[in-house]
């Protein structure tokens, strides 16, 4: 039987387009395709490969110090490789922090003659009080010590977000210096912008441009990476000698002309974050049970203008904790901070010199006696202590020397014959020969800061006996705490001095 063959079906384009559209709505969405996620994995393994990569460069060249800046006057650095060091041994009873006007402005070596203690400055230039109270905070957690001084330069106008360059290179300089990684960790973000977290932690991100310009430096970190300096020897407690010479006359005669003030107390201002870390400063002294004193170091009295403006705002500011305050620019102490205690500068900016350093750490010294003598301990009959500071600057002017040699007591516990108390005599050997110090007893003394002692010497002279007079004037740097020093001008070379016949005030 033939079979009929069915008539096919016409599908008319417009069917057609239903179909098609129905199929596709039908059909389940398709998962990633196994090449798709292949590709993703790869690009992220990729990425992690390239990311330890530069990590792994980054602390290569920052572990062998190829983009190191120049470290060679870095005494921030110093100062805390330093104090790491001197902790390891002994403790510290005075930490100073603060920036260059207190690490040129106060001599620690003669503050810890007078007071029989570890005194060490940690300060770094152009640093804040916020960056100040971090090095504190890391100075206490190495080695707490009794007493813990804040020079108030710190305490001005700044935000640590909105450093100018400048200021920014001295916040990354005093961090970089820092030791303690997890304190580091903590103030990296309250010192720095999420813009400068690396920057901060690395030189080699921070200082890469030395490949186009400085690839000098490079050299010498290489060099030096050979070749390693042997480090300084010597007590260092982190002082900065700047300046050696005061105010000329030329530049005295700058402050005589009508209005002219370098430092404009009228421009003061502290700011909101200066305060916040006023407070946290007091706290973290209070919570460690040290002592703490604030300290405002002195610029030349004509240098600054309207400073009571600037006194009345400091002390609004510090008086809501009511912690103790050594104010050196007022009131002024115009006998012994002369012009030789000052930078020869009319800028803004007025450090203090060698001289001044002296000046200013006696100040101190004796502040720290009337306040704060209960928590401070003697350690100067220790003889660990005599042999880190023995013959160091300050420790003849406030001790007697020991038999060694080279110095020697001449004289001592004797009345001049005027009645003075005298402690003792000593001969000392200085730059340019021998010099006598006369130590008069301050306790039984009347004031003798203005005067003049005559002493009659025996001396052997070319093979002869003599007996002659050497004057011997107040000192104008060293203060010590219990007894007025006198000094004679060094004596010429083939004077030997044998004894003291007799002592006297100049009429």
């Amino acid at each position: 039987m033939a079979t009929k063959n069915k008539p096919k079906k016409t599908i008319t384009p417009q069917k057609a387009a239903v179909v098609t559209r129905k199929k596709v709505i039908d059909q389940p969405k398709a998962a990633p395709s196994m090449a798709h996620k292949k590709t993703l994995k790869q690009f992220l393994f990729r990425a992690g490969i390239f990311l330890i990569i530069i990590l792994g460069a980054v602390f290569y060249t920052d572990s062998k110090g190829y983009f190191n800046p120049d470290y060679s006057n870095d005494h921030t650095r110093r100062k805390w490789n330093a104090y790491y060091d001197f902790t390891k041994k002994q403790d510290v009873d005075v930490v100073l922090v603060g920036n260059s006007h207190l690490y040129t402005g106060l001599s620690p070596e003669n503050l810890s003659n007078a007071l029989g203690a570890n005194c060490f400055i940690l300060a770094s230039p152009g640093t804040t009080l916020t960056d100040s109270y971090f090095a504190l905070k890391e100075a206490i957690r190495v080695s707490k010590p009794k007493i813990a001084v804040v020079e108030t330069f710190t305490i001005n106008d700044y935000h640590s977000h909105e450093l100018k360059l400048g200021a920014l290179a001295d916040q990354l300089k005093s961090f970089s210096a820092r030791k303690d990684v997890s304190e580091k960790i903590f103030s990296t973000p309250v010192l720095f912008t999420s813009g400068n977290y690396l920057s901060a932690w690395s030189n080699s991100i921070r200082n890469h441009s030395f490949i186009f310009t400085d690839r000098e430096q490079i050299d010498k970190n290489i060099e030096l990476m050979k070749n390693k300096p042997e480090e300084q020897k010597g007590l260092y407690l982190g002082r900065f000698i700047r300046f050696t010479s005061g105010l000329e006359d030329s530049t005295l005669l700058k402050y005589n002309k009508p209005g002219f003030a370098a430092y404009d107390g009228k421009k003061y201002q502290i700011s909101d974050e200066a305060k916040e870390y006023i407070g946290k400063t007091v706290e973290l002294c209070r919570e460690n049970h040290v002592k703490l004193v604030f300290l405002t170091l002195p610029m030349y009295y004509r240098h600054v203008k309207d400073y009571q403006l600037v006194k009345s705002k400091l002390s609004t500011e510090l008086a809501r904790y009511n912690p103790l305050w050594l104010d050196l620019q007022s009131p002024y102490d115009y006998k012994a901070f002369t012009p030789d205690c000052f930078e020869n500068t009319v800028k803004e900016n007025q450090h203090m010199t060698y001289h001044g350093s002296l000046v200013a750490a006696y100040k101190l010294a004796h502040f720290i006696k009337e306040t704060c003598s209960d928590v401070l301990r003697d350690r100067s009959n220790e003889i660990s202590w005599k042999q880190l500071f023995y013959a160091n600057d300050g420790y003849f002017e406030n001790h007697s020397p020991e038999n060694d040699g080279v110095n020697r007591i001449l004289l001592k516990k004797s009345k001049s014959q005027d009645g003075i108390s005298i402690n003792e005599i000593d001969l000392i050997q200085q730059q340019g020969g021998y010099s006598l110090l006369v130590k008069a007893d301050k306790q039984n003394n009347p004031n003798l800061y203005s005067k003049t002692v005559q002493v009659l010497v025996e001396a052997n002279v070319g093979g002869k006996q003599i007996i002659a007079p050497v004057e011997a004037e107040i000192s104008k740097g060293y203060d010590p705490l219990n007894h007025y020093l006198f000094s004679s001008p060094p004596f010429a070379q083939g004077i030997n001095v044998l004894a003291i016949k007799s002592v006297s005030l100049k009429k």
